[in-house]
């Protein structure tokens, strides 16, 4: 090897050292960049309640700052790195090169140069001296990785295990949704949220704020026929720790929200639906064959009354046709509703424990309770069957 290509080959060596330096270096700038990001940016949400549009600004800014630190820590020095650059750093770190070592760089593609081969000489033997390792210094790198490695550490631990409201923002910003398992930090549960009820009647929509205290709640409501929202505030619930407020006698649809402070509700809707009501229930009760009682017919029925192992049949008789009617019982067993002709609907209802049933509609797979005056009591009558396997056994005697 020629002392020119052994003088190159010292000054690729420095440039590698630089360039390890430079990525050492710029990786502890992005990780120190990301953790010191987070926590600010993380403070600053929490102030608004994680609120949506607030992750959203945040996420921006995080992106931001990486990309800027990425720029300006990695890409850029990694870029002005060079040949001639390894070489002037050299020079500024061993003043003895006395400039040879640069002079040397920059004329190195003059091959016919004489010069150059005694200038190659001289500077070798300086070089043998200097290691490019004390260019960049072991300690050094050393620093920078224990740096990066405690700035990556600490952010993946508040991503994935941080306490509190440090943790729980940390994670909304780099995975965008709350660890597996954890409850909001912040929320606005906002109840019924969609619903259907019936035309004119009344519908309570309740608030519960979560981890937020706040005397500001207000209720936006959009009726069908307006074009601009309408404002109300919410009153506390009596003897609650949350808010209401009533639609009272609502004539159609309506979309509504709830905003608490910084947070605000998805959007909702209230369909209202021209519901049948009932006009008269007739029941027909037919009791077990060990009671020898024939049939009994109820003409304005409601509670049903009759011994264990009765079956009611039930026709319902309504002021407007029923789609897809049923009667639920208090089990939430559900007996479908037949029929239709004459706006009659027939079903049966086995009588064997306690409890209460009422009629309801399906409307788009979700059931529609019909109003309240329709509910009935379910009384099954216990510990009689001897006493009708008496009378019924007296009766045959006596015949």
């Amino acid at each position: 090897m020629s002392i020119r290509d052994q003088l190159n080959s010292y000054i690729q060596q420095l440039e590698k050292r630089l360039r390890l330096g430079a990525m050492f270096r710029g990786a502890a700038i992005l990780t120190s960049v990301a953790l010191a990001a987070t926590v600010v940016l993380v403070l600053i949400t929490n102030a608004f309640a994680f609120s949506r549009w607030s992750i959203t600004s945040a996420r921006v800014t995080l992106l931001f700052a990486l990309v800027l630190a990425i720029t300006f820590g990695i890409a850029l020095p990694l870029r002005a790195l060079s040949r001639r650059r390894a070489a002037r750093q050299a020079e500024d770190m061993f003043p003895e090169f006395q400039q040879r070592l640069v002079t040397f760089a920059e004329r190195e593609g003059q091959a016919r140069e004489p010069f150059l081969d005694l200038l190659a000489l001289d500077t070798l033997n300086v070089a043998r001296k200097t290691e490019p390792s004390r260019l960049v210094p072991d300690r050094r790198l050393a620093t920078f990785l224990g740096v990066g490695a405690a700035s990556l550490g600490v952010l993946v631990w508040m991503i994935l295990a941080g306490p509190g409201y440090l943790g729980h923002g940390a994670a909304l910003l780099w995975a965008a949704t709350p660890r597996d398992g954890a409850a909001p930090f912040y929320d606005l549960q906002v109840t019924p949220g969609d619903v259907s009820v019936r035309r004119n009647s009344d519908q309570i929509v309740t608030a519960q704020l979560i981890g937020l205290q706040s005397d500001n709640v207000r209720l936006y409501a959009r009726y069908q026929s307006a074009s601009k929202w309408d404002q109300v505030p919410m009153r506390p619930q009596a003897g609650g720790s949350g808010f209401q407020f009533i639609f009272a006698g609502l004539p159609e649809n309506v979309e509504y929200y709830v905003e608490a402070g910084p947070l605000s509700s998805k959007h909702f809707t209230i369909r209202v639906l021209d519901l049948p009501g009932v006009k008269n229930i007739r029941v027909t009760y037919r009791y077990p064959a060990w009671t020898h009682i024939q049939n009994v017919v109820e003409e304005r029925g409601g509670d049903l009354r009759a011994v264990e192992g009765t079956d009611a049949d039930l026709e319902v008789e309504t002021d407007k046709p029923l789609r897809d009617g049923v009667l639920v019982l208090d089990d939430e067993k559900q007996v479908q509703l037949s029929g239709g002709a004459g706006n009659i609907y027939k079903g049966t209802v086995h009588l064997e424990k306690d409890g209460v049933y009422h009629v309801a509609a399906l409307d788009q797979g979700q059931r529609r309770d019909l109003p309240a005056a329709l509910k009935g009591n379910l009384c099954r009558c216990t510990g009689y069957r001897r006493i009708f396997e008496a009378v019924a056994l007296a009766a045959k005697d006596l015949r």
